[in-house]
């Protein structure tokens, strides 16, 4: 039998000015507050201060310094679309986490208290590890948390991915908090490992897994927060002071984002002439019966969960193949998209599905950011979108493989130049229906695409900590899969590939999964 250590942390808020109660009965200007959400598609963003929560007077139970006393919670902002969007698939299904699994090597043994200490220090200092969302006659607000609750736990296990698959099942309380929790794994527990040469100097490793409510969080986020989280415990090691009052960034509230899509639904209504056809052609690709569907039939198992397989590609292929993308003047990301795009086609060919040409609808995750004004460098939250892609292969694909990756690369490139996320989603919203989130949570989806791939690219730039004490070796990131039965995760640490395939247990079997890893990774050293 598996054996937990609990760790928990309370602290006591008084409750200032809900909803109803009058301006002159609302809290100082140092409390915390919520915003009530009263953006729908297609309009600009607009909230209205109807409550608050205090963090103004506090109890800590646990043995660390409360310094945030009386604090204004940074960035509050009311919940955006996609926070309830994935806020709803929670309710409802228990679905959209996203989980990090770190390896952490460190120069003396990492001791538990030490990891917990760590964790309250970043639930002070990211706003969005203390964010929940409160429902209130179908409106939904992102609030402060009532109280300061580590869900932190030691687990006496080494089994890194399958704790990772189990907590991508984990049931997060959306009203209270917190929508994220921690298991550290017991020593020598090891993930793998991007930095081999760190044994000597860091000898002691292991695994610690964060898992989050993807409302709260985007890969750039949790990214910046794996980072602040490495920064912290190595001075945590040290016995440095820590300022909790110094935020990681403000919780950004999307209306760039609102502002593009309502700019961009009303230009695309001044087209009337080409409207209609363009809606045609995309209900047909949304429609369509993917490939890995026809190939491998889904089971609809309601008890299906999201399995992963990880694999890591060695510094000397790494570099080898990053430097040839460049040569074919493509990116990695467009490089891994036709790489996994021909592999599927090897996979189903395999399978006995013999014919001369395959097509294949995949999605790229996209962070929003880019799209808006300024430095967004200290933005937090959840701000992610898709681009579609509808890719024909033949059988010979080897005879011109970089010719078609170079053709993914401009139609990937040309479709964000053309801010294809905004369009991806009002072309949904048109061809679905205005109900089109009601239908979605009332039963399991169709797929809209075969895949989708999640690469964030080199994380050596949103996680450069490299402490005297403790250093990251190894980073697992996965999502859970449900309207997209298969999600490719993709980054490079320390000058290695690291792939993450994500995918549910009714849609490929385990084999088949190992099976299509391999030839992707075959075909990726074929090329180079």
């Amino acid at each position: 039998m598996n054996q937990t250590r609990d760790s928990c942390y309370t602290v006591h808020t008084t409750r200032w000015a809900m909803p109803g109660q009058e301006e002159s009965q609302r809290s100082p200007p140092s409390a915390g507050m919520c915003y009530r959400h009263t953006y729908r598609f297609g309009s600009p963003a607009r909230c209205d201060l109807v409550g608050c929560v205090t963090v103004h007077h506090i109890i800590v139970s646990s043995p660390v310094t409360a310094s945030w006393r009386g604090m204004r919670r940074p960035g509050c902002v009311p919940a955006t679309d996609i926070e309830e969007l994935f806020c709803q698939i929670q309710e409802v299904a228990g679905l959209l986490v996203s989980t990090y699994g770190l390896t952490i090597r460190t120069t003396e043994p990492l001791k538990d208290e030490q990891v917990q200490e760590a964790l309250v220090h970043l639930f002070r200092k990211v706003p969005t590890l203390r964010l929940c969302f409160r429902r209130q006659k179908d409106v939904f607000w992102a609030c402060e948390m009532n109280r300061e609750h580590i869900d932190f736990k030691a687990v006496d296990r080494s089994d890194q991915l399958k704790l990772q698959e189990e907590l991508m099942n984990h049931q997060f309380n959306n009203s209270e908090g917190p929508l994220w929790c921690a298991r550290l794994l017991q020593h020598n527990s090891c993930g793998g490992t991007t930095s081999p040469g760190l044994e000597a100097s860091f000898p002691y490793s292991r695994s610690l897994i964060l898992a989050n409510h993807h409302g709260i969080a985007d890969g750039t986020t949790n990214c910046r927060t794996v980072n602040c989280f490495l920064r912290i415990l190595d001075d945590v090691i040290a016995g440095n002071p820590i300022d909790d009052s110094e935020q990681l960034g403000e919780l950004a509230s999307g209306d760039e984002t609102a502002a593009l899509l309502a700019a961009m639904e009303e230009e695309i209504k001044k087209n009337v002439d080409d409207l209609e056809q363009t809606l045609e052609e995309y209900k047909k690709k949304l429609e369509s019966e993917k490939l890995l569907c026809r190939a491998f039939p889904n089971q609809d198992d309601p008890n299906y969960i999201t399995k992963i397989v990880s694999e890591t590609l060695d510094e000397e292929t790494t570099s080898r193949f990053f430097r040839r993308c460049k040569q074919e003047g493509v990116t990695v990301n467009s490089g891994f998209a036709a790489l996994m795009n021909c592999s599927v086609v090897d996979l189903v060919r395999e399978m006995g599905m013999k014919q001369d040409n395959y097509s294949i609808q995949m999605i790229h995750a996209v962070n929003m950011r880019r799209y808006w004004q300024g430095d967004v460098s200290r933005a937090l939250g959840c701000h992610i979108a898709v681009i579609s892609q509808h890719e024909t292969l033949t059988q010979q694909w080897r005879d011109n493989f970089w010719q078609y990756t170079r053709n993914l690369h401009t139609n990937v490139h040309e479709s964000l130049k053309d801010k294809g996320p905004l369009k991806y989603w009002i072309y949904y919203f048109m061809v679905k229906g205005d109900d089109a989130i009601g239908k979605m949570l009332k039963e399991r989806p169709e797929e809209d695409s075969d895949y989708c791939l999640a690469n964030i690219g080199n994380l050596d730039h949103l996680i450069p900590t490299e402490g005297d004490h403790a250093r990251l070796a190894h980073l697992v990131r996965t999502t859970q899969c449900w309207n997209e039965r298969v999600c490719l995760m993709l980054h490079s640490l320390r000058g290695r590939l690291l792939y993450n395939l994500c995918y549910t247990s009714d849609s490929l079997t385990e084999q088949q999964a190992h099976r299509l890893t391999d030839l992707i990774f075959q075909n990726l050293k074929d090329m180079i």
